[in-house]
Parts: C-alpha cells; structure tokens; sequence
C-alpha cells in the first residue's frame, strides 16, 4: 500500500510539474535551431530570462532520452527559481520539468520525467522523500544528476522503479 500511496505522489508532482512548468510565449515562435536564443522580460514577480535550445542533454540510465526535442528545452529564471521544460516529438509521452531554487549553490526541488511509460520524480513533499538528485554549476550551464523513483504508468502495481538521470542545460 505504501508503494501505491508513493508512486500516486510521484505521479502527481509529475504531472503538476508538467502544466506548472509550461510558459506562455505569446506570439514567439520556436525554433529548430541548434543555437540559443533568449529574451527577457518584466513582470510583478521581478525580470526574467527566457532560454531555449543550446547545449541540452538528457540522459536516463547513460542513454539519450529518446523522444524529447531538445530544441524545446526552455529555461526560465524567476522569482527566485529555475524552471526547465521540454516538449516531446509529435506529441509523444517522454517529457521532463524541473524547478529549482535559483541561488548560487541551486537546489532541486521537484523533478518529473516521463520515460518509456514510466512516470519518474524527485520531490520532498508532506515529509515524503521521492528520489534525489544534486545540480553542479559552470557559468551558465546547470548538471542536474540523480535517481528518480516512480512507477510504469502501464503497471503501476508492479512496485517503485528507479532510474539514473543526467541533465545539461544552459539557461542565462
């Protein structure tokens, strides 16, 4: 039962973190470019950056994780935080969505990963502690490792599956 009561959390950071991580960009558009692009902007919660594409990498267990484009990964810094998202490809199921606290050591403080049908997370919530991972910082450019918990969203009955991941992203 407690599995159950866990991977049902972990599911529902996961997906929280999916829509509270997404940004509306009004009339931007997307670009495949290999490049980074950012803008930046003013809001009531203080200034913003906005970065997309770069030097993005997202690994699962030592293999690229298939079916995100790393051309979505968005990273946005605000009030205090870093948010990371990505889009699958022709709306697949993988997906990824971090926030963390924006400071000079970060810290993460939700992750979600969808892989293979496996909804993966990292999270501290109600005294509940689901998976772990630590970031390293290089000027712009955040590595985020660690192991996600979580349960085969085809067979969530089939108990806690961990995974190693590792995260490269530049956000300025």
């Amino acid at each position: 039962m407690k599995r159950v009561v866990t991977a049902g959390i972990g599911l529902a950071a996961a997906a929280l973190l999916l829509v509270g991580c997404s940004d509306d960009k009004g009339s931007e558009t997307g670009s495949a470019s290999s490049g980074s692009s950012s803008s930046s902007s003013s809001s009531a919660g203080g200034a913003s950056g906005v970065s997309t594409g770069g030097q993005t990498s997202v690994k699962v267990e030592g293999q690229d994780l298939s079916g995100i484009d790393l051309n979505t990964v968005t990273c946005v810094k605000q009030a205090g935080k870093i948010n990371i998202a990505s889009a699958p490809y022709g709306g697949g199921a993988q997906g990824l969505a971090v926030v963390m606290t924006d400071e000079a050591t970060p810290k993460v403080e939700s992750l979600g990963l969808v892989v293979d049908g496996s909804a993966l997370a990292v999270s501290e919530m109600g005294g509940m502690k689901t998976g772990s991972a630590e970031v390293a910082v290089d000027g712009d450019s955040y590595t985020i490792t660690g192991e996600a918990q979580g349960a085969d969203m085809q067979n969530p009955m089939a108990g806690m599956i961990t995974k190693k991941f590792e995260i490269t992203v530049a956000c300025s």
